[in-house]
């Protein structure tokens, strides 16, 4: 069983044990009820309803650097098709930065220090999973 190490918030380092997940949701929940996985990143919701309903990022959270960072999470193995599916939601979050804005404003314990160009957003893209194929790292 390999071994993953974390750096936490407070900069104390954790070690993550493998675990299967009965679901993608049971997945997402961890990640999102386990914040300190993600510390360089403050969550701002997850299963956001984007393009009129039609598409549903999985996390959506703002890094230390004002950065909108977009979670997609998945319970298997992940191929190139998961490149539209992201994509797109980047698009939405791009085209869309009032949406984002929203829904930041009506986050409770934000943190103050984190300064966000809504004008000019930079979107990127996070991929959780057991196990990513090298087809998509050299599309």
């Amino acid at each position: 069983m390999p071994n993953l190490f974390w750096k936490n918030n407070k900069n104390k380092t954790v070690n993550l044990v493998e675990q299967k997940f009965k679901s993608e949701e049971e997945f997402e929940k961890y990640i999102y009820n386990n914040k300190e996985l993600l510390s360089d990143i403050f969550i701002i919701n997850r299963q956001i309803r984007a393009r009129g309903g039609r598409e549903i990022p999985d996390i959506i959270g703002i890094d230390n650097d004002g950065n909108v960072i977009i979670i997609e999470m998945k319970n298997t193995i992940v191929d190139e098709n998961i490149l539209p599916q992201v994509l797109k939601y980047a698009l939405w979050a791009q085209t869309n930065p009032d949406s984002i804005k929203l829904l930041w404003s009506e986050c409770k314990d934000k943190p103050e220090d984190i300064d966000i160009d809504w004008d000019n957003l930079s979107i990127k893209i996070i991929i959780i999973a057991p196990a990513i194929k090298q087809s998509v790292i050299r599309v």
